[in-house]
């Protein structure tokens, strides 16, 4: 009776040393998963003295490197989830940035169409997204949009997600696209006995940053063509 006195003790103890642990944890800020600058292998960053680089041109998606290199896009995945900083497919699309007096910063998206016997409007009209002064800042040399609420599928386990994303622009003119993702609303359990859970307490957010690297094609000091091969009456592409 006294060894199984003294082993509840000991369970009562290590539970609340667990407790307070996870308590410390939950405290010291949120768990962060990924980088929050561009991974190594994407090259240097353009620097400047003051502010951010200029991110001006047309880009290629799918990216060249980083997330969904080469359009590898899991079927029951959504790029750039919410639609930050811009809509994306999982087919060949232009991707404009522009930045324009004032602070503005308008980012657009086309689809490319290479088959002959395929008409698609979405090859000639541009989706947008326009992000005002008050609404990014310069962090570190990049453009970014601090997280905020959004409609997302994947709650990463948490039930909240707030989304936002940093622009950098690389050396080689490359644009690097980082999305940052916070999971809110997560818990955990003090301790568990015999399949049960003890006790609940509010665990920390989990931040996830992942990054894509876009080619450059164009300047993009002026819209560019639209890169659309239907041939009204071809039969094959």
């Amino acid at each position: 009776m006294e060894f199984h006195s003294m082993a509840l003790y000991r369970m009562a103890g290590c539970a609340a040393c667990a407790a307070l642990c996870l308590l410390l944890l939950a405290a010291c800020g949120n768990e962060v998963r990924g980088t929050p600058e561009p991974p190594a292998e994407f090259g240097a960053r353009e620097r400047s003295l003051v502010g951010c680089p200029s991110l001006q041109g047309v880009y290629a998606w799918p990216p060249v490197a980083g997330e969904y290199a080469g359009g590898k896009i899991p079927s029951n995945r959504t790029p750039w989830d919410g639609g930050l900083p811009v809509p994306v497919h999982g087919r060949e699309m232009q991707i404009w940035v522009q930045q324009q007096a004032g602070g503005q910063t308008v980012l657009r998206t086309r689809l490319v169409n290479r088959e002959r016997n395929v008409r698609n409007v979405l090859a000639r009209q541009w989706s947008l997204a326009t992000y005002g002064r008050s609404q990014v800042g310069c962090t570190s040399g990049m453009l970014e949009l601090e997280p905020r609420d959004t409609h997302a599928a994947n709650h990463y386990g948490g039930t909240g997600i707030r989304r936002g994303f940093r622009l950098a622009r690389m050396k080689d003119g490359a644009l690097a696209v980082g999305i940052h993702t916070l999971s809110t609303g997560h818990t955990g359990s003090f301790f568990s006995w015999g399949g049960q859970s003890y006790g609940s307490y509010k665990a920390a957010d989990v931040e996830y940053w992942s990054w894509s690297k876009l080619a450059l094609l164009e300047p993009g000091d002026k819209e560019p063509a639209p890169i659309d091969a239907y041939v009204p009456g071809a039969t094959a592409p």
